[in-house]
């Protein structure tokens, strides 16, 4: 799969983390800071130009477990459901380095 990669700095909180997704994609400033709001943002990235993103989240070891399958289920789904778009979302989660 071609197209840029872009990286998810860690962050230790929900809140941060969603942030650290929309920096990542660069997305529109009417992005909400939930994930009601990711959702939205994973399922039009229509300011992106045409082509595959590839998303690595670097996940924190501070972010509560429950945070992180919470923003998991939400970037799993959009990749599911942009596999025939413009723009398919494919998504890697690692632990980020010391």
């Amino acid at each position: 799969m071609t197209g840029y990669l872009r990286v998810v700095a860690p962050a230790s909180d929900k809140r941060a983390a969603i942030g650290a997704i929309y920096r990542a994609l660069q997305a529109p400033e009417w992005a909400s800071p939930n994930l009601d709001g990711l959702a939205d943002v994973l399922r039009d990235l229509s300011w992106l130009p045409d082509g595959p993103v590839r998303l690595l989240w670097q996940v924190a070891s501070e972010l509560p477990e429950q945070d992180r399958a919470g923003i998991e289920r939400v970037l799993r789904k959009a990749q599911e459901q942009s596999s025939e778009g413009y723009r398919p979302l494919a998504v890697r989660i690692e632990p980020a380095g010391p």
